[in-house]
């Protein structure tokens, strides 16, 4: 957006970063908030209908600040508390929170709710995406499965796959609950980093 000294739309950012509009529009959203973006409106056309928005950048600097770890850090530390607390199970609990953010984040975006499982999959999974899981953009059209090459928890994955796994599973099914699916979702846990995972997505029984 800098770069185009025109304004540009939402359609013309998902395709510059191969990405479902939905999760173009939602960064796009949080940038006009954090004021890096202002937002235009689309002339009209003869056809009429709701002018478009249009995105331009703003001269506000840019500070990016990535701690290392600290992420990682924070993941560690919370899912040893989850395994201390001896009156609930820990995955149980990982997968209601994992749900309920998922039912949150699914509010941000335009979701189908009429497509078919695979289309609503390959939703989610964009979805996730902003989360900061890496997905493929291959799906089984059978077993309606996709691949994570990179899971933003890192060791933390690693090292409790039964409670991260959990929280990812939740995730998914949040969302997918937020497009009129009720699914069971299972996620086979990578054993070190680089490795991806695979999530299967199937209709509940």
């Amino acid at each position: 957006l800098r770069e185009s000294e025109e304004a540009t739309s939402v359609a013309e950012v998902a395709e510059a970063f191969a990405v479902h509009p939905n999760v173009a529009r939602y960064h796009l959203d949080h940038l006009v908030k954090a004021g890096y973006l202002r937002v235009e409106r689309a002339s009209v056309g003869s056809s009429g209908g709701r002018p478009a928005h249009l995105y331009r950048a703003t001269d506000l600097e840019i500070h990016i600040d990535l701690p290392p770890e600290s992420f990682e850090l924070l993941a560690r530390l919370l899912t040893q508390v989850l395994q201390r607390v001896a009156s609930v199970d820990a995955a149980e609990l990982a997968f209601e929170v994992g749900l309920a953010q998922g039912g949150e984040l699914a509010a941000a975006f335009d979701l189908p709710q009429d497509a078919d499982l695979a289309a609503k999959m390959r939703v989610a999974a964009e979805a996730m995406q902003g989360l900061g899981f890496r997905t493929d953009a291959g799906f089984d059209s059978t077993e309606c499965a996709y691949q994570t090459t990179h899971c933003p928890f890192g060791k933390v994955a690693i090292e409790n796959p039964r409670i991260v796994c959990a929280l990812d599973r939740g995730l998914v099914a949040g969302l997918m609950e937020a497009m009129n699916e009720t699914v069971d979702v299972t996620v086979a846990p990578h054993t070190r980093i680089g490795e991806p995972c695979t999530t299967v997505v199937t209709i509940a029984s």
